[in-house]
């Protein structure tokens, strides 16, 4: 900093432009602090040692996070600076928007990221670092130690180990499998390299183990380090629209606290689908969950991560009335979960006071009063049984809320049946199954048996599912629509259950109950099923389904519209791209999803292997499924018109005046060796990079979209095992940190093994 002298020869304005120049220095110092993360850091002025060593941790911590905003400068052997170490060191880089900071107060190793303070002391313990060689935060000795070849240990030392376990699960009544986690091998094959390290000291053991205190600080700057990358990870997404929120909340009974949950599903530039989740945060307790406080609690959520505009991103969510008053604040037009609209379809099915009167029979036994009650099949059942030892297995318990559970129990009391009627028995509680048989079941387990697979099948949260949501919806109507097909369909699912000389024989006749409630779920599905105009733009964009078989020609146009409307906004130049990227294969195409594959018409199954993909998964008698008069979805196109070549292609019908992406996509040749279940194998690869460039934007936008909020479901599941079965005591905040860690921990270290 400049001095100020204030001596005669200097004039007050001499003075001013002094005092001037410090206070910019100081200034644009600040402004750097600001700016740049690396800038904070490298300020060491009166900062103690253990502040000082808190920083290198810092910086190491940064570098290893290996994304192109943290680098090392590789320094090397200069004229003035001729020590060799310089080959292995340099110092750490932040690029933010074009603009750079480098740090001078510390040097980092360029394969380690080990980091030391340089500039104010001795240079002894950079001199005498040992590299590792390449490494990431999170890999080190667990690898080490754990995937490689090693000599076992004594048979006597293994014993004790696990003496030590059992004493240590019994002690402080831990669960059996804490001896599998990954995170205790991790723990101790690090105490495996300290050992070695100090093989010659005799170290206090005590001093490695920290208090609850210490560890519940840790969690907390753990969880803002993590939402920092996280930030940094979303942040091209959510500039393309390519991003996806789930919002839901849940309800502790035990604690009586309400948590809001977000999940984010999103597609990076390489076409990689991940999912991440953003907050499980403790609603308060003296606001009303109203959409007003929702959008609220939503938007400070959002803006940890950098994510500024709500309605910069997609969304997906069910259709509580709170949830949509806080997308009509926003004027957001968000998707609703297609699970969540099944289960109201099964509710209003099964559970509506109007289908008793139907029974007026006393000598109807086909289905038992209150189907879907849990009487049957609930928690009363479950205490009072006793397995056997002749093969059977565990019970599943159903939850009300929860359709695809009752399907799972239902099965489990089948397979059981007999079983439970002897400890039942023993028990003198016969009472519980007075009208229950397994003719009941068997039926109960037809009618759930096609949703059961379809709900399986689309709660993903690994891959996209936005494009299935249409033909696994025109897979279910074919499915309920006759008898035979839904046996047909339920026996190819289920072999198990269904393939048995028993069940056979039994479902040989449709009883007047199953045909009822057949009849009745087809009915809802048709009634109240809509969807949104991305729907059929997803199906439209998997180069299996552009020809989207069972749409009417009325709803394509729309599709076709909705897509020429976004390559209008997007300033496209409509021209014919002149280089050839078809890549010649003698493959058979794929279908695209084994749950459409499973039910073809047995009639059918010799003359449709080569046909059309539609006629090979959704195979439908025209004059059993009327769509056009039932649905609004008109009639497939005619069975002659498909292409019978190994390739995807479709000659459209509409003739624009000049051919625009759309038009050459659905007239493009694909070579069905980049066409699979996952659009993203066509839509990463060249052919599309090229050729469609801006559909391929719009896929990118579209495929992020889940078809249903499963992922914010699961977090809640994951957050009452962690509240009510591990931790009851966890505050809400640490909750929050904990799923963001975990979270962040599966998608960062895949991107670090991807590299």
């Amino acid at each position: 900093m400049t001095s100020i002298d204030l001596s005669p020869p200097l004039t007050d304005d001499d003075v001013i432009i002094d005092i001037s120049s410090s206070t910019t220095e100081e200034i644009d110092r600040e402004q750097l602090k600001l700016k740049f993360r690396l800038a904070l850091i490298d300020d060491v002025d009166n900062k103690k040692t253990s502040e000082i060593k808190a920083k290198s941790d810092q910086i190491r911590k940064l570098l290893c996070q290996r994304i192109n905003r943290f680098t090392v400068v590789a320094h090397g052997v200069t004229k003035t600076h001729l020590a060799q170490w310089w080959l292995s060191f340099g110092f750490a880089k932040e690029t933010i928007s074009g603009e750079t900071f480098t740090v001078s107060n510390f040097v980092s190793c360029i394969h380690c990221f080990t980091t030391y303070r340089y500039g104010s002391s001795s240079t002894e313990s950079i001199a005498h670092h040992e590299c590792s060689g390449p490494t990431t935060e999170n890999s080190s000795t667990l690898d080490k130690h754990f995937t490689k070849q090693k000599n076992p240990f004594r048979l006597c030392e293994q014993r004790h180990l696990t003496k030590l376990f059992t004493n240590w699960i019994c002690d402080d009544l831990r669960p059996i499998s804490v001896v599998e986690d990954s995170g205790l091998k991790e723990i101790c094959s690090y105490f495996y390299s300290l050992g070695e390290k100090n093989c010659s000291r005799s170290m206090d053991l005590d001093s490695l183990f920290q208090s609850r205190q210490t560890i519940s600080r840790s969690l907390k700057n753990e969880a803002q380090l993590y939402r920092e990358q996280i930030s940094e990870l979303i942040k091209e997404p959510v500039e393309n629209q390519a991003l996806t929120a789930a919002p839901d909340i849940w309800t502790d009974r035990y604690r009586q606290l309400s948590y809001l949950g977000v999940t984010v599903t999103f597609i990076d530039l390489s076409q990689q689908f991940k999912k991440l989740t953003l907050c499980c945060r403790n609603f308060p307790v003296d606001l009303a969950k109203t959409g007003e406080n929702i959008s609220k609690i939503l938007k400070e959520e959002l803006n940890r991560y950098g994510i500024e505009k709500i309605d910069h991103i997609n969304w997906i969510s069910d259709r509580g009335s709170n949830f949509i008053k806080c997308f009509n604040l926003n004027s957001i037009d968000p998707i609703f979960c297609f699970a969540h609209r099944i289960h109201n379809v099964l509710t209003m099915t099964f559970i509506n006071k109007k289908i008793d009167s139907y029974f007026n029979d006393d000598s109807m036994d086909d289905i038992p009063d209150n189907l879907g009650h849990e009487e049957f099949l609930g928690d009363e059942l479950l205490t009072l049984v006793q397995l056997g030892t002749d093969g059977t297995t565990t019970l599943k318990q159903s939850v009300v809320t929860r359709w695809l559970s009752l399907f799972v129990c239902a099965e489990s009391v089948y397979c059981n049946f007999d079983a439970i009627l002897l400890a039942l028995e023993t028990r003198r509680a016969t009472r519980y199954v007075n009208d229950l048989t397994k003719y009941n079941l068997i039926d109960l387990l037809l009618l759930l048996a096609p949703l059961n697979a379809a709900l399986h099948a689309i709660q993903t949260d690994q891959t996209p599912s936005l494009h299935l949501v249409i033909p696994f919806y025109q897979k279910l109507l074919h499915d309920y629509s006759t008898y035979s097909k839904l046996v047909s369909s339920s026996k190819k699912k289920y072999p198990s259950i269904f393939q048995s000389s028993f069940v056979a024989d039994y479902l040989l006749n449709e009883s007047s109950g199953v045909r009822f409630f057949r009849q009745r779920i087809r009915t809802k599905l048709i009634e109240m099923l809509t969807f949104d105009d991305r729907h059929y733009m997803a199906m439209c964009l998997h180069p299996a389904l552009r020809e989207m078989d069972g749409v009417s020609n009325q709803l394509k146009d729309v599709c076709y519209d909705n897509i020429r409307k976004y390559l209008r906004e997007k300033k496209v130049d409509v021209v014919n791209t002149t280089k050839d990227c078809n890549i010649p294969t003698n493959k058979r195409r794929k279908l695209l999803h084994k749950f459409l594959d499973e039910d073809e018409d047995n009639e059918h199954d010799e003359t449709q292997i080569q046909t059309s993909f539609d006629e090979t998964i959704i195979d439908r008698n025209r004059e059993d499924i009327n769509l056009t008069q039932n649905t609004g979805i008109g009639r497939r196109r005619s069975s002659s018109s498909p292409s019978l070549s190994t390739e995807f292609s479709y000659s459209t019908t509409y003739q624009a005046s000049k051919p625009d992406e759309l038009d050459e996509y659905l007239e493009a040749d694909i070579p069905s060796s980049i066409v699979k279940d996952n659009p993203r194998h066509f839509w990463s690869s060249e052919l599309a990079s090229i050729k469609f460039p801006v559909l391929k934007c719009l896929a990118r936008k579209l495929y992020s979209i889940p078809a249903t909020s499963a992922g914010t479901e699961r977090l809640f599941s994951y957050s009452g095992i962690i509240v009510n079965s591990k931790r009851q005591r966890l505050s809400p905040d640490q909750l929050d940190n904990i799923h963001v860690i975990r979270s962040a921990r599966k998608v960062l270290g895949n991107i670090q093994k991807a590299d």
